[in-house]
């Protein structure tokens, strides 16, 4: 069979096949790039997690030590709580401030849409220029502390007590990204269409009613979105601790991924660093499969 032969069986492909082909074609270029520089580098966290590796010597295979010296190491049980403290604190705070600053937009007054993009801006900061901002803010002689001062409040030292710090870190944390939810939450109230609230109110529910058997349901996909990329957002923080109270005071404010990057990169154990972010990759899948398995029982539950 000669090559000009060979071309023409190719085309003489079907339309579908080489819509199939031409798509793949298309579609190869991204794979490959997720393939080579995200799924690639997480397979090879993940057999790093079984050696002993200074980035000097060699790999040298240990097999699940490191997983049992995260088992008893007080430094890394107290960092986990910190850090599910933090994600769970977030997530409900950015999820609740989100949405009650979309229904406070939603309600069309004045100068609404204004005051949305306002608060959208925080999401255009830099994170370093936000982090060293509220650093300032929250110094025991910062501008906070000034404000509640008339109030009877002595010097508050916002970062330095284990009470307050992390509060803190999840204040500045829903600052930033609950607006940007916010969006989020105005597209899918945007979406409901007005005719049920006329419906609900006609049969005489007061604005509670309509938000707890209308607004809500309907906006289950919406809400299912923010926890789960809030959460995902969180989980992965790291310059806000980082730069704010640099994991103090003590380990009040050490999170799994500041506890990463310092096992690795200040005492050379990325045996050990991969596996603190394999307990915590393995965190975030159950939490999202968690989230998704109860979206899925919700979903079933409203269509009956």
């Amino acid at each position: 069979m000669t090559g000009m032969e060979t071309a023409r069986r190719f085309w003489r492909f079907d339309f579908r096949a080489r819509i199939r082909t031409w798509g793949f074609g298309f579609v190869l270029p991204t794979v490959l790039f997720f393939a080579v520089f995200k799924y690639g580098p997480m397979l090879w966290a993940l057999e790093l997690s079984f050696t002993s590796y200074d980035m000097v010597s060699q790999p040298r295979f240990v097999g699940l030590d490191n997983y049992r010296d995260l088992v008893v190491d007080p430094i890394f049980r107290e960092t986990l709580v910190n850090t599910l403290v933090y994600i769970g604190g977030s997530t409900v705070l950015i999820t609740l401030v989100a949405l009650a600053l979309a229904l406070a937009i939603n309600t069309r007054v004045p100068g609404a849409r204004h005051c949305m993009m306002a608060m959208f801006l925080t999401n255009l900061m830099p994170i370093i220029a936000v982090c060293l901002v509220w650093r300032f803010l929250l110094h025991p002689h910062g501008l906070i502390s000034q404000l509640v001062h008339p109030l009877g409040f002595d010097r508050v030292d916002w970062l330095t007590s284990s009470w307050t710090a992390m509060p803190c870190i999840i204040l500045v944390t829903v600052w930033r990204f609950a607006p940007y939810f916010m969006v989020v939450f105005i597209a899918g109230l945007l979406a409901i269409p007005d005719d049920y609230y006329e419906a609900a109110h006609l049969d005489g529910a007061n604005p509670l009613q309509r938000f707890w058997y209308i607004t809500l349901p309907l906006l289950t996909p919406m809400v299912f979105f923010v926890v789960v990329v809030a959460a995902l957002l969180s989980a992965r923080i790291f310059l806000m601790p980082f730069i704010i109270t640099g994991g103090g005071p003590g380990n009040a404010t050490r999170v799994l991924s500041m506890l990463i990057y310092e096992t690795g990169f200040s005492y050379l154990k990325m045996g050990r660093a991969a596996a603190i972010s394999a307990v915590l990759f393995a965190i975030m899948m159950i939490f999202t499969f968690l989230q998704m398995r109860f979206y899925m029982e919700r979903e079933e539950a409203y269509i009956r």
